[in-house]
């Protein structure tokens, strides 16, 4: 720890930061979070009289490492700049401590979906864009008719596009993200499955399990307690 001797405060070593951003850029979501974690362990920075105001500034600056991380990486810095706006916005609009430590979490998954995204489009600009946008939103509900709006397409003539490129329907892509986002928090955190069922934007819990067991073929409480380590 690297201590402030006027306000009397720590900072995580530079080594530490340094990891996290080699991680990002990999990208290693399972890494990241491991470091990530192992700064959250670390006393954070006082920067604020209120918590909930320090919390908020502490992620505000995590998010401006996370966005120079995968601009080092190649992410065009337009797609960067666009993400982190997002996020310090949620950010500015969180009410409490406890919603705010989720975001940071959020946060990273997405810049790494950008990341991995960046190194492995092998389709056209269209479908590119298609995927950016899907990865980005993962979160939340998403139709055909969403995505097809935010490129001005028609969304049968969408459908037939992905298909022929990805091989697969702009729906099942749209899953196997959506789960694959959900596996991440199973495993990758302690937050509790209500937590999780909110972020991705189920209307209630039993929901959230009948969809975990639908595409993972068990419960997630099920598959959290097989693979969490």
């Amino acid at each position: 720890m690297v201590k402030n001797r006027y306000q009397n405060y720590s900072h995580p070593p530079y080594a530490l930061e340094k990891k996290l951003v080699q991680a990002i850029q990999k990208p290693d979501l399972e890494e990241s979070i491991s470091l990530l974690n192992e700064i959250n362990l670390l006393e954070r920075a006082n920067l604020s009289h209120k918590p909930l105001n320090s919390l908020k500034n502490s992620l505000i600056a995590s998010c401006t490492i996370f966005t120079r991380a995968i601009i080092g990486a190649g992410v065009d810095s337009e797609s960067a700049f666009i993400l982190s706006d997002h996020y310090i916005n949620v950010i500015d609009e969180s009410d409490t401590v406890a919603k705010t430590v989720k975001i940071e979490y959020m946060m990273l998954e997405s810049f790494i979906r950008i990341v991995t995204t960046h190194k492995s489009y092998t389709y056209s600009p269209t479908i590119n864009k298609v995927i950016s946008y899907i990865k980005k939103n993962i979160e939340k509900k998403l139709s055909i008719e969403d995505v097809a709006n935010t490129i001005c397409l028609h969304p049968n003539y969408l459908s037939r596009l992905f298909k022929t490129e990805v091989g697969i329907t702009v729906l099942e892509y749209i899953h196997s993200e959506r789960i694959a986002a959900i596996k991440n928090f199973l495993v990758h955190t302690n937050m509790p499955l209500r937590d999780i069922s909110d972020i991705f934007e189920f209307a209630n819990p039993s929901y959230f399990t009948a969809y975990c067991h639908k595409h993972l073929g068990m419960t997630a409480r099920e598959y959290r307690k097989r693979h969490m380590k």
